[in-house]
């Protein structure tokens, strides 16, 4: 059986996964085994390029501060950050970041 992650889109970054409602929607992602979530978020943003524009820094190419990215309920801050490996059932939240005060 295919490993499979749950990528739950947040927030106004649904419309960037062609999708009418802004509140949320899943998606199950099949991915190969040693998948890391910088592996997947590039797979993300090629079969959707309006979120690879969000996502990546045009300028760069590295991740933009524009989405704020959870994985299993924590930041990848605290695991290995881009390079942490995804599991099968593992659970993304992409969400855009807020900023302001």
């Amino acid at each position: 059986m295919t490993p499979t992650v749950s990528v739950d889109v947040w927030s106004t970054l649904g419309h960037l996964f062609g999708s009418d409602d802004r509140i949320r929607r899943s998606l199950d992602v099949p991915i190969a085994e040693g998948t890391t979530l910088a592996g997947l978020l590039r797979k993300l943003a090629d079969e959707h390029p309006r979120f690879g524009d969000v996502m990546y820094d045009p300028d760069t190419g590295e991740p933009s501060e524009r989405v704020s990215v959870v994985v299993n309920d924590r930041l990848p801050e605290l695991l290995n950050g881009y390079e942490t490996q995804l599991h099968d059932k593992d659970r993304i939240i992409l969400v855009q970041a807020y900023a302001g005060g």
